[in-house]
């Protein structure tokens, strides 16, 4: 029987290894990427049953603007999204730019190698990943903010200034400051001035979706 084709798209050099390493054991015929034109030259001469993608790519396209590629160019290849981020909105976009069918992982959640061969398995057995949505779990970290709240949560971890987030947000001093008030309210941070508010509020946004790479 031929094997089942995996294109695995990761930017971390050695966890491309480790995945690809796992499921070339399970019995995959196996590809790598480390980045989306690479990935995409890999559609076309690999041509692949399932990519297998990160979101945070490096510079150049996400791994979600490559899902938009693939669904365009190659519908017949299933996608499954493996990334450290509880949902999309920490890349700047919401579910609702996830396909329809494609699955979304959160690394942490599958610590087991053999979690990700059935899964991988059983997307490729039912031609969807529909059923197995990380990034709707409603138990996902600051499961309870919104996009905007996300955003602003980001900048402050990236050390940007209440006027550094205005320019960017376009919008005015005031709007920001009432943003981030609200954020803190919503993840628990009180006023206290013992206590380095934007210092916690980055450790939180760390904690969840780890180091903010800036667009810059």
């Amino acid at each position: 029987m031929e094997k089942r084709k995996v294109l695995v798209v990761e930017d971390d050099a050695l966890l491309r290894s480790l995945i690809s390493d796992v499921l070339n054991s399970a019995g995959f015929a196996v590809t790598a990427a480390g980045n989306a034109v690479d990935a995409k030259n890999a559609i076309s001469n690999f041509d692949p049953d399932v990519a297998l993608l990160d979101i945070e790519l490096g510079v150049g396209p996400s791994g979600i603007d490559l899902a938009e590629f693939i669904k365009s160019q190659a519908p017949h290849v299933a996608i499954i999204f493996l990334t450290h981020l509880p949902d999309p909105r920490f890349a700047g976009v919401d579910s609702r730019s996830i396909p329809k069918k494609a699955a979304y992982l959160r690394k942490e959640m599958i610590s087991e190698p053999g979690l990700l061969v059935e899964i991988v398995e059983s997307v490729l057995r039912e031609g969807s990943g529909k059923n197995v949505r990380h990034d709707l779990d409603p138990e996902r970290p600051l499961a309870e903010l919104s996009k905007a709240q996300i955003d602003v949560l980001r900048s402050i971890a990236l050390g940007q200034s209440n006027a550094e987030i205005a320019v960017q947000r376009e919008t005015t001093l005031r709007a920001v400051e009432n943003l981030i008030r609200r954020t803190l309210f919503a993840i628990g941070i009180e006023a206290d001035s013992t206590v380095n508010s934007r210092a916690v509020a980055a450790r939180s946004y760390i904690a969840a979706a780890g180091l903010p790479v800036s667009n810059e």
